[in-house]
């Protein structure tokens, strides 16, 4: 299982997020609300499913030998107007830089980016396919 603590910084509306493996990432929003030193949690979002999408491409390209030297993934989502402001659409951009002189065959890099989204990305998976979520309150140290 994996775990993330979301850690309140004792301003504003500033966040650290810890994960399960030990790295960190800070989260916040832009004034007035908070003071722009970090990620907004909808952009986290937007990146975690570039993040696992383009790891699943990248090993996928390597496996059907479609040499790429770069490789980006732009995430846009379009959100309701009002709150709580849900995606409405993602779209995912592969930008993809090939080595000189490689001629990509079309169909194997449309199969890779296809299964780097759609088979293999559990982040994909659980934006489409939706996942039950449920919450609680655990008392604080010092609190009841």
């Amino acid at each position: 299982m994996q775990k993330a603590t979301a850690r309140w910084a004792g301003r504003k509306v500033k966040f650290v997020v810890e994960s399960g493996s030990g790295h960190s990432a800070v989260i916040d929003e832009p004034p007035l609300l908070g003071e722009d030193e970090g990620m907004r949690p909808t952009e986290m979002l937007l990146g975690a499913l570039g993040a696992c999408t383009g790891i699943n491409a990248v090993l996928l390209l390597k496996k059907f030998k479609q040499l790429h030297r770069s490789l980006d993934v732009e995430v846009e989502g379009q959100q309701q107007g009002d709150w709580p402001h849900a995606f409405t659409a993602i779209e995912i951009r592969f930008v993809i830089g090939w080595e000189p002189g490689f001629t990509p065959d079309a169909e194997l890099v449309d199969k890779a980016l296809d299964m780097a989204c759609n088979r293999y990305c559990p982040v994909d998976a659980t934006l489409t396919h939706g996942t039950q979520i449920s919450h609680s309150r655990e008392p604080g140290c010092g609190t009841a």
